[in-house]
């Protein structure tokens, strides 16, 4: 009966994960493994602790999270579930904001593992160390890591997602060596972007290391190629991301007008693509904060000149 009943439980944390309740999922996640401790089933006990301190990480339920993978010592468990707790308690020390630790422990993973795992997970802990070399600002160890794994994704097959990396590996990079990060994206938009998306990634990539060699009109003409990339994709967050960053460095150029262009055009496109109200919500902050960065005074004319150009013929 309790083997039936820990399957339900799991069936039911299936569910709850579909439907985003992360919560929801891990409680029945921690009762199903209570179960099978019962029937001294220790793997799946350890399986489901496992998933249960990935979910309540990903909830933000940190102290639930340490505590699963505290309750799985107790277990015997595969060689691959013990393989598993190893990568959470590295997540973990990243999610607390510990980077250097979770930079060791993955450093420790991979030095003992990294022969036996196959090219894609290999690829998947090489960019998590490099999330936590970032986190940590060693950009040369998390540019090479990135470009590391963009190897062995390329080699899977996996283009877009090489290329995501290596993009990540050039903005990592920008932060200790921007002629090398300028180079490194040179040479990844010298082919085609594959769709909007790719062109997204690869504006806003570029805009920052613009931004970071001091080349600001570069960086907005970067920024701009996001803007049609993302719209091309229907990405509302990376348009308005793009449409910040654009209007940030127009106000450094003193181009305060076209600066509110950008944030003005992204109010009515995210309410195209979001509704009047969900759009309205998401450019009003930058808006506002550029209200306050010019002042009253000149945001006001700034405003009104827009609304003049815009209506001549």
């Amino acid at each position: 009966m309790s083997a039936a009943q820990a399957e339900a439980l799991e069936s039911g944390a299936r569910q709850l994960l579909a439907q985003a309740d992360l919560a929801g999922a891990a409680t029945r996640l921690q009762e199903a493994a209570d179960l099978w401790r019962e029937i001294n089933s220790d793997d799946r006990a350890a399986s489901c602790l496992l998933l249960a301190a990935s979910t309540w990480r990903l909830a933000g339920v940190l102290d639930a999270s340490h505590a699963m993978v505290e309750q799985a010592t107790a277990l015997t468990m595969s060689p691959e579930l013990a393989r598993g707790f190893e990568l959470e308690r590295a997540e973990q020390a990243l999610a607390r904001g510990h980077p250097a630790q979770a930079h060791a422990l993955m450093d420790a993973f991979l030095e003992h593992y990294g022969g036996q795992l196959d090219p894609l997970l290999r690829a998947q802990v090489l960019q998590r160390r490099a999330a936590a070399a970032t986190a940590a600002h060693h950009w040369p160890q998390a540019a090479s890591d990135f470009s590391a794994a963009a190897e062995l994704l390329q080699a899977a097959g996996h283009a877009a997602d090489a290329e995501a990396a290596r993009l990540a590996g050039a903005a990592a990079l920008a932060h200790s060596d921007t002629l090398a990060a300028e180079s490194a994206w040179d040479e990844l938009v010298a082919l085609p972007a594959s769709d909007g998306a790719a062109a997204a990634r690869r504006g806003l990539v570029g805009g920052h290391i613009a931004l970071l060699r001091g080349d600001l009109p570069a960086a907005v003409q970067r920024f701009d190629a996001a803007r049609q990339g993302a719209l091309d994709a229907r990405d509302a967050l990376s348009y308005l991301a793009a449409s910040t960053h654009a209007a940030d460095v127009l106000v450094e150029l003193d181009l305060a007008q076209q600066a509110y262009a950008r944030l003005a055009t992204a109010w009515v496109t995210l309410g195209d693509l979001l509704g009047r109200e969900a759009g309205a919500d998401l450019v009003r902050p930058p808006m506002l904060r550029l209200r306050e960065r010019l002042g009253e005074p000149v945001f006001g004319r700034v405003r009104e000149g827009y609304e003049v150009a815009r209506r001549r013929p």
